[in-house]
């Protein structure tokens, strides 16, 4: 579980990274808010967000390379 101090620091800094997004007409896909809830129910840590993230996104970048 995180410490309030933790999990209020990372609430701000993906709205920081959502707000980024927002602006320049993108939206966080399904597959990233799932993430960023389960980063913040402290059920996995950002280097494991990191990890399926490009487990995720990695093979399909390669089939258009």
């Amino acid at each position: 579980m995180l410490q309030p101090e933790e999990k209020e620091k990372l609430e701000h800094g993906f709205a920081e990274a959502e707000a980024s997004l927002f602006l320049e007409g993108l939206t966080p896909t399904p597959f990233g808010f799932s993430l960023k809830e389960r980063i913040l129910d402290g059920k996995i840590s950002i280097e494991e967000a990191e990890d399926e993230l490009c487990a995720h996104y990695i093979p399909a970048v390669s089939t258009i390379a």
